[in-house]
């Protein structure tokens, strides 16, 4: 029987589960040492892959939506680029800021 080669959401989801296991100290030594040997770059990807994600998630689920009543609560002004992009930044530094949390909740203490 032959074995399937793994598809770009296989890959994925093994990128994505090995950053997540690697922040919590639960990725096996082994499955790091195989990823560090074929995909050196397997953290950034990872993390680039998690960082578009949210900008999807915040953009489709949190901004469009304020626009969206913005435009029809005052259909003769036009939401301009620039205003969507300073929503969408505001947004990112708050979960940028979330940082400091996680290092609470995981007990370390913060930077």
């Amino acid at each position: 029987m032959s074995q399937q080669e793994p598809t770009e959401d296989d890959l994925i989801r093994l990128l994505v589960n090995a950053w997540v296991a690697r922040r919590a100290g639960t990725l096996d030594s082994e499955q790091r040492a195989v990823l560090e040997r074929e995909r050196p770059h397997w953290e950034c990807e990872a993390a680039t892959l998690i960082a578009e994600g949210i900008l999807g998630y915040v953009t489709v689920e949190m901004v469009e939506p304020d626009l969206a009543y913005n435009r029809t609560a005052d259909s003769e002004e036009s939401i301009s680029q620039e205003e969507l992009a300073a929503r969408l930044g505001a947004h990112m530094l708050d979960f940028v800021d979330y940082r400091d949390d996680l290092a609470r909740v995981r007990g370390a203490k913060p930077h």
